[in-house]
């Protein structure tokens, strides 16, 4: 077994540069999208099914990049909401929750449909778990945080 710690070391920079990169142009694109006719659409279009399950309008677009970008992305987008102060602490902490169990779902689920899986399926029941697990921690444990203005502290 040949151990090269030094090609390992500069592989997990430039990915790390990669990703810097990937986030950084995300970031960008999305600057453009917020400034948009298409994001104001897409948050009316988002309002109703969000506030079912107790998320703001504007965690919206952020589940939404997570959803279909990944995790890594939504999360990039959801920093940049906290420290504009768009979200607040329950709507961060939904929103995560939420991402942590419906993320990359395009990209997850083609990996499985590769291998003889049923996409349908797949995608429905993470989406499916994902709002329920929302909607019960939204009503049990989240209930006194409703008019929580301060953000994650």
């Amino acid at each position: 077994m040949d151990l090269n710690i030094t090609q390992s070391v500069i592989e997990a920079c430039l990915l790390s540069l990669k990703i810097f990169i990937i986030i950084t142009l995300l970031l960008i694109v999305y600057e453009f999208y917020e400034n948009s006719r298409f994001y104001n659409w897409t948050k009316k279009l988002l309002d109703r099914p969000m506030q079912t399950i107790g998320i703001s309008s504007n965690a919206s677009i952020t589940m939404v990049v997570g959803i279909v970008l990944g995790i890594a992305y939504g999360a990039g987008i959801l920093l940049k909401n906290v420290q504009e102060r768009k979200m607040n602490s329950k709507d961060i902490a939904l929103t995560s929750y939420f991402l942590a169990v419906c993320h990359a779902v395009f990209e997850d689920t083609l990996l499985f449909v590769a291998v003889g899986a049923n996409g349908f399926i797949i995608i429905g029941v993470r989406i499916l778990l994902a709002v329920i697990l929302i909607s019960i921690l939204n009503k049990y444990i989240f209930r006194t945080m409703a008019g929580d203005s301060e953000l994650g502290r």
